[in-house]
């Protein structure tokens, strides 16, 4: 595209140079400045863009977009000036790709716990219903026969325009997409227009780069402020207080779900097993039953959620509740694996709120003991960690404190850092190697026990230092029941 015709309906500060240029690209790594490449130089907390103008230049990037004109400036450069880079780069994203998303109904779901499942369940209601859909979140990337990894949970602007735009092409109609704070903060979402905005709920998690829970909740209200469209909808957890709290200052259309008939979705009657969850269901529309193979509190919120985007697209309930029901489990988010009497449960869990609810729902549900593995991320929220330690020996017969990603950070201070939570005469064991720690833990359960791994889920890898290396708890959970199996059989 021309990039006159790019910058056509965006207002920068200032603009040095011939707008009439071809622009092949745009790129937010000058590495991968190409020939006719339109470089933004966004400033992050470690790097500064403006320091790469030189490379993204000898690369044969033709303009560049910077909060400040780089010195030395080039001849034949284009400069465009922008006080907020990120928003402009979003909005020259959606410009370059055609503005994809207004060809698309998005569905935005923020929220500290929640969203994958959620997005999970409404894109399953979507398909029984014959829409096209694709997915963007934790997990991945979902379209058309297409599943790429994720890299973020909401993708750079630049990311995301482009994926809209592959979607557009493979014909996908809706997209559930998660939206993280990380994304609101950045304005990764900007030139976007959400048909629903759903809150899951909000508990503590990111405070090392949100500073606080007031600076948290209002990037989460931002999808709700700023992204919902003129005829959009919220969906709101009405038992949460942060989702009371988005009720009362937003002014748009709301459903709101929930345990009590105070919300417009809500249920009664509902039971929960090692299998399954099982629930009565009201509507505005009609009242039905549901049994789902997911398992919990959490899980049947998310459900209600889920039934309320359907209703929220005027979807049939027979639809919605088929829908639910063929979700039979999801990577890493209570995935259970059974033997010989041993429950085993992956679960993403890394915030204390989320360790809390998942150990809540198993606890009632063993009939023996409930061991639980977990550690704690490196570089990242502290304070969660004497949290977390405090909930899984209150709740556990046994804990394991093991690393999740220790990043940069030694694997001793964080494992300190969760001991000074642990309860007074608490059984707990440390073991920093996490196979050894599931492994431990497994082979130490017998018949009637709950082991819940948490903190990693799906995830398929560790980080230490910079570095990422194969690891998947999942396997490493098959693994340890096999050998369990084997030395039943040796014994035998």
């Amino acid at each position: 595209m021309q990039l006159r015709e790019i910058l056509k309906d965006i207002q920068p500060l200032n603009i040095t140079g011939d707008v009439e240029k071809e622009i092949n690209n745009i790129v937010f790594n000058s590495k991968l400045a190409s020939p006719n490449s339109l470089f933004v130089a966004l400033k992050g907390t470690q790097h500064d863009g403006i320091s790469y103008v030189s490379e993204a230049i000898s690369k044969g990037a033709v303009a560049i977009l910077a909060q400040e004109y780089p010195v030395p400036r080039h001849n034949g450069i284009t400069y465009i000036q922008a006080s907020d880079v990120r928003k402009t780069a979003a909005l020259l994203a959606a410009a370059f790709y055609q503005h994809p998303a207004k060809k698309l109904n998005l569905m935005g779901i923020t929220g500290t716990n929640g969203k994958t499942t959620t997005s999970y369940l409404i894109a399953s209601i979507l398909k029984e219903a014959g829409r096209k859909t694709g997915i963007i979140g934790t997990i991945n990337y979902q379209y058309g026969n297409k599943t790429i990894s994720a890299f973020l949970t909401t993708p750079e602007s630049l990311d995301i325009q482009r994926l809209f735009k592959e979607m557009v092409t493979e014909g996908v109609s809706h997209v559930v997409m998660e939206v993280s704070s990380h994304a609101l903060f950045y304005k990764r979402v900007a030139g976007c227009q959400f048909q629903l905005a759903i809150f899951t709920n909000l508990s503590q998690d990111h405070l090392d780069f949100h500073k606080d829970m007031e600076a948290y909740f209002a990037c989460k209200k931002q999808l709700f402020t700023h992204y919902l469209g003129s005829k959009g909808k919220a969906i709101i957890n009405l038992d949460d207080p942060y989702g009371k709290r988005i009720l009362e200052e937003i002014k748009c259309p709301c459903i709101t779900y929930g345990l009590s008939s105070k919300a417009d979705i809500w249920t009664e009657n509902f039971q929960i097993s090692i299998n399954k969850t099982t629930a009565y269901i009201h509507t505005p529309i009609e009242s039905f039953s549901i049994c789902s193979p997911l398992i919990g509190k959490p899980n049947l919120y998310n459900i209600l959620a889920a039934v309320a985007a359907g209703i929220a697209m005027d979807l049939p309930i027979n639809i919605i509740k088929t829908g639910v029901e063929k979700v039979s489990s999801i990577c890493g988010r209570l995935e259970r694996f059974s033997q010989n009497g041993i429950e085993v449960l992956v679960d993403y869990a890394h915030t204390p709120d989320a360790l809390e609810q998942v150990l809540k729902t198993l606890r009632p549900l063993c009939q023996g003991r409930l061991i639980t593995v977990f550690g704690c991320g490196g570089n990242r929220d502290k304070g969660k960690r004497p949290l977390m330690g405090k909930i899984a020996s209150e709740l556990s017969d046994m804990v394991i404190i093991t690393d999740d990603n220790p990043r940069n950070e030694p694997s001793r201070q964080i494992i300190q850092d969760i001991e000074m939570g642990i309860k007074k005469n608490a059984l707990y064991y440390i073991i920093p190697k996490r196979p050894q720690a599931i492994a431990m833990a497994i082979r130490g359960a017998q018949k009637g026990d709950v082991v819940v791994i948490a903190g990693k889920g799906h995830e398929d890898y560790q980080i230490v230092g910079n570095k990422k290396y194969p690891l998947s708890d999942r396997e490493e959970v098959k693994k340890a029941l096999k050998n369990a199996a084997n030395r039943e059989l040796e014994v035998d």
